[in-house]
């Protein structure tokens, strides 16, 4: 009898067991270890994306060179591994050591991009290189080889280097290529240049009678070269056309284009045709960065100066516009007084808790801006943080700034006095001497610009929701230890009665 009491028990517990751990909520850090997305945009993608621009603009297209894809590829995995923000230099060098050009001097251009898993290939073209100096593989005919490589880093961005190069005084297919050696398969086998694709023009097609295009897809035809063809992004023909971004493009695929004088629809602008922003009330002029628009056409659009944009913007030749970015173009009309005039970023600043300045590094933001910004030299802002000039910085990052603002006027209005009634002395009462003053806490202003723009607020509540699941063991643990307890009590009972 015993016996038996004891293997229910032992079943009671193994069930209970087996319930808590199928009832038992899913860990939540499973979710974190997911697979990140890879990122979307191609070498082959680079490459075949400027020479479509090559090809709209009237030239035969780049030949892929293996020794420029060799380089091009160690040169991002460089950049990769060293989180770098710029060129490592000497690019015609790099391929000319690598092979390249037979011992001839090589003339060679480098562009790069850096981007998240979230990049498309229109970002890189339209926004990063969309400016003369990064459009010289494309618009220079004495090119006529190129290549390209992508590594990842290790803070999940992806670094995408694109070459073009040529040898000085030959044309192009009349070098001699030595042998590949790092090929071990066939070591004695030249580095030929191949044709990446059969790059097809894109002609444009009539408009219907609604104002569109409707484009038939030709074999070697791409949503890059179809784009720049009819002056949109591959992602707007994309939209029109409910097209995934991984959906591959087959020869005969009708893709619908809108046009200028779309009927029903919200068409982009023309390309490198500027809409003007309407002033505001204030005078202010603020322009929306569409696609094909740089700074250069958006300064001769309003009859301005590329300075003038920098200026008012705060901003960098060499940074990349982004498409529905606002453009400060002319600033507001202010009413200037004696005793106002605007603070420098300096005065700015608020002191942190421990009484010293920092600034919060922002998109887009590296050393040399902040320096700039706040008047002071780089190496000084390196030697207040710790820093060398190898250094990366992150946005988010907060960097010390050993400074001290100077001290500001405030202006303070002048009273004017206005004459009062005679009015009777009040009797001081008990009343009025036990009355309580009020007090007023002193607020802190924090300049709008010194905000980092993804900075969130964390509410910290005391909900625990696995704090049910421990009660619930707790108890059902309190229940399995009374009924062993009851069960090993009564049958110690019985076997007394028995002897």
């Amino acid at each position: 009898m015993a016996h038996d009491q004891r293997s229910k028990f032992n079943l009671l517990v193994v069930c209970t067991l087996l319930l808590v751990l199928i009832l038992s909520p899913v860990s939540a850090t499973h979710a974190a270890t997911a697979d990140r997305p890879l990122a979307e945009v191609s070498p082959w993608e680079l490459i075949a994306a400027m020479n479509s621009l090559r090809v709209a603009n009237g030239l035969p297209a780049l030949l892929e060179d293996p020794i420029i894809n060799a380089v091009a590829q160690s040169t991002a995995q460089i950049m990769a591994d060293t989180l770098a923000s710029w060129h490592i230099g000497n690019v015609s060098g790099r391929i000319q050591a690598a092979g390249y050009g037979g011992g001839g001097r090589v003339i060679a251009t480098e562009n790069f991009a850096v981007g998240s898993d979230s990049v498309t290939l229109d970002n890189i073209m339209f926004n990063y290189w969309n400016d003369p100096d990064h459009m010289l593989p494309a618009v220079t005919p004495s090119y006529c080889h190129i290549g390209a490589g992508s590594a990842k880093a290790s803070n999940g961005m992806t670094y995408y280097v694109l070459q073009a190069a040529s040898v000085a005084g030959q044309p192009c297919g009349s070098a001699s290529y030595p042998s590949n050696p790092s090929n071990p398969a066939s070591p004695g086998s030249p580095s030929v240049p191949s044709v990446p694709q059969i790059i097809i023009p894109v002609e444009k097609v009539e408009p219907n009678a609604d104002g569109n295009y409707v484009h038939i897809v030709k074999s070697g035809q791409s949503f890059w070269s179809i784009a720049v063809a009819y002056k949109v992004t591959g992602d707007q023909i994309r939209s029109w056309n409910n097209l995934p971004q991984s959906y591959i493009l087959q020869p005969g695929d009708k893709l619908t284009i809108l046009g200028p004088n779309a009927q029903n629809y919200a068409t982009p602008p023309p390309a490198n045709q500027v809409i003007l922003a309407t002033p505001e009330p204030d005078g202010r002029i603020v322009h929306t960065v569409k696609v094909f628009q740089n700074l250069e056409i958006i300064s001769n659009a309003y009859s301005v100066t590329v300075n003038d944009l920098l200026r008012l913007n705060n901003w960098q030749i060499d940074w990349p516009l982004q498409i529905n970015q606002k453009i400060l173009v002319k600033a507001p009309h202010w009413t200037p007084t004696p005793t106002e005039r605007p603070l420098t970023p300096i005065e700015r600043l608020t002191p942190a808790a421990d009484g010293r300045y920092y600034h919060h590094v922002k998109e887009g933001q590296n050393v040399g801006w902040i320096a700039g910004y706040y008047g002071i030299s780089v190496d000084e802002l390196l030697a207040w943080n710790s820093l060398t000039k190898l250094s990366i910085i992150y946005p988010g990052d907060k960097l010390l700034l050993n400074v001290t603002p100077p001290a500001t006027a405030t202006p303070v209005p002048t009273p004017t006095l206005t004459p009062e009634p005679a009015t009777a002395t009040p009797v001081l009462t008990t009343a009025s001497l036990t009355s309580q003053p009020s007090i007023t806490m002193p607020t802190t202003e924090i300049a709008p610009d010194m905000i980092a723009a993804d900075e969130t607020t964390i509410h910290l509540t005391s909900t625990d929701p696995f704090l049910p699941w421990l009660w619930g063991l707790l108890v059902v643990a309190l229940l399995l230890v009374g009924g062993y307890i009851f069960i090993n009590e009564r049958n110690k009972k019985r076997k007394g009665k028995n002897e």
